[in-house]
């Protein structure tokens, strides 16, 4: 970066965590000019967020480190509740582990440090550079060349501790940085909310199970306790068999919180078995860290369509669940390609594309701030009728009617599982999600992630294209995919082959074609498409980010070309 001349760049990402790296990947998959900033000196060396779901994973293999993630982490086996101390319901995960809702049917324990270093391997065999020790002091709007810029000052403090003032001007400012954002609270934007009254521990250390006979099992599970005293979480790390390695998080003592003196490992330490009504033993603690959580989310994610916030610099809540930090990955894959588009001229009506981006992400956000509140709320209550619910009714409906109806029926499973991995997320209201009237009774719609084909896990938008551009260089990843399925007995190919052609003709620089016609190999993708191997067949338009933004079984030209004009550019072949 020079200190004279203005560096002038698409965009500039502030915070190098998992959110702002996973965005910085993306773009840099666009090939996107883009400058991503942090204070820090290095990624996190500490765990800090663990959970990794199915929906982020799925993320992450797009990015093509989806199996070297699993590979770096621990996934769960098993999740165990204790009462009192008392061991009163056992969930086995592989009941969840379907081959017929996603690649990866199952929860990662990944520490942070692990995800932001794959994100990190991935931006340097690019040759991009994190700019670290560095810090935004202010932004504001300058005119260049009768374009309007965000001119950002940066205080880069690499080369001396006071640090030298570097300006940087970009067209879009993406706000990563957590929830004491500097961009956001420049933008004087809202961050509406409370503060939960239970103080959390955070610690990862070594555990020891006291209880013998319980040990061996214990090992594989994690695991959450509820008592009066509060509640515990355990979540085994990577290689914990060998070495016993835990996160533990949980609410504070109250006797604790009342001592004036600063929390310490030894604190916790001495009075877990009580706490927890285990007999434990906490040991060589790693890191540690005391909080209070949040229910917020901001007023909107972005403004006036160059300024975006993502992950929790737009929404923090409770840890129930882990889906933090995943639904700050979700919020840059949905943003990532929005931005491309516009910056690469194939959006022609950019402020509209871009508006899609608040619209789409705030549900999201909405929904899961309310949803983790009101549990961490009836976890946490110390309402004697809410206490008494929870510690003397609860276990019974987990071990009697929860546990037996995930156990035997498949319908509730997989719902219990879209909505913990986030795969169920879906986008039904948004513009651009069209279904024609033809489409709109059956069980795959405009606004859904592209449903998980197991018998083309690895290949079905990555095969040969019908397109005719023959260009070696095109990456998949950043096209929309048009997925086209017919029955060649039934199909009016005529009609057919005009809508084909239309799409090719104009829109080839933006969709691959892929279509399958029905047998014995491509019947599981009619299937979990619903389409009917005797009808004339679907055509289902995917995003870059997986979603379906358009399905139709009437391929008929004007109407999606009414759709797809209003937002992209046509060019000619």
């Amino acid at each position: 970066m020079s200190s004279s001349i203005p560096e002038i760049v698409d965009v500039v990402i502030v915070g190098a965590g998992p959110t702002g790296l996973l965005l910085a990947c993306l773009l840099s998959i666009y090939g996107i000019k883009f400058r991503i900033i942090d204070k820090s000196v290095d990624h996190t060396t500490q765990s800090r967020a663990l959970v990794v779901h199915a929906r982020s994973l799925e993320i992450l293999d797009q990015l093509g480190i989806g199996n070297e993630a699993v590979r770096c982490g621990e996934i769960a086996k098993s999740f165990s509740g204790f009462f009192h101390g008392k061991k009163r319901l056992e969930v086995d995960i592989n009941i969840l582990r379907t081959r017929n809702l996603t690649k990866y049917p199952y929860i990662l324990i990944l520490e942070q440090s692990k995800t932001e270093e794959l994100f990190e391997d991935f931006l340097l065999k690019r040759n991009i550079q994190i700019d670290r020790q560095c810090e935004l002091i202010n932004f504001n709007e300058v005119c260049n060349n009768n374009n309007e810029l965000i001119e950002c000052t940066i205080k880069d403090y690499r080369d001396n501790i006071e640090g030298k003032l570097i300006k940087i001007r970009t067209k879009y400012l993406c706000g990563c940085d957590g929830a004491h954002s500097k961009v956001r609270q420049n933008l004087k934007l809202s961050f509406p909310g409370n503060t939960y009254e239970e103080t959390l521990f955070v610690i990862d250390c070594h555990v020891k199970f006291l209880d013998q006979s319980k040990n061996e099992k214990i090992i594989n599970d994690v695991e959450f306790n509820l008592t009066k005293s509060g509640i515990c979480l355990l979540f085994p790390l990577k290689d914990h068999e060998n070495d016993n390695r835990y996160r533990v998080i949980g609410t504070i003592p109250h006797e604790l919180l009342k001592s004036s003196k600063e929390l310490k490992f030894e604190d916790i330490q001495l009075c877990i078995s009580k706490h927890i009504e285990r007999k434990i033993e906490l040991y060589n603690s790693l890191w540690m860290s005391t909080y209070r959580t949040h229910h917020r989310y901001v007023e909107s994610f972005s403004f006036n369509n160059k300024y975006f916030l993502l992950g929790d610099a737009a929404h923090i809540h409770s840890p129930v669940g882990g889906q933090g930090m995943n639904t700050g990955l979700q919020d840059a894959f949905n943003l990532a390609w929005k931005l491309a588009f516009t910056i690469q001229g194939k959006a022609i009506n950019n402020n509209q594309l871009l508006k899609t981006y608040n619209d789409e992400r705030i549900r999201v956000a909405k929904d899961l701030v309310n949803s983790t509140d009101r549990i961490f709320a009836f976890m946490t209550s110390s309402n004697y009728i809410i206490q008494f619910l929870r510690l003397n009714i609860l276990p019974y409906i987990y071990q009697w009617i929860f546990s037996p109806l995930l156990n035997y029926i498949s319908f509730l499973r997989d719902a219990f599982f879209k909505r913990i991995s986030m795969i169920g997320i879906q986008y039904h209201h948004s513009e651009l999600s069209i279904t024609t009237e033809d489409l709109k009774k059956d069980k795959i719609q405009s606004g859904d992630r592209i449903p998980y084909v197991y018998t083309h896990s690895d290949n079905l938008l990555s095969l040969e294209s019908t397109n005719n551009n023959n260009n070696d260089d095109d990456d998949s990843r950043i096209y929309f995919h048009l997925l086209v399925l017919i029955d060649p007995k039934r199909v009016n190919s005529n009609k057919l082959f005009l809508f084909v052609k239309f799409i090719q003709d104009y829109y080839s620089h933006l969709i691959k074609i892929h279509e399958f016609q029905y047998s014995e190999d491509t019947k599981e993708i009619f299937h979990v498409f619903g389409v009917n191997k005797n009808s004339e067949g679907a055509a289902f338009l995917i995003r870059p980010d997986q979603y379906i933004a358009y399905c139709t079984k009437t391929f008929d030209i004007q109407h999606f070309n009414t759709y797809f004009s209003k937002y992209f550019s046509q060019r000619r072949v």
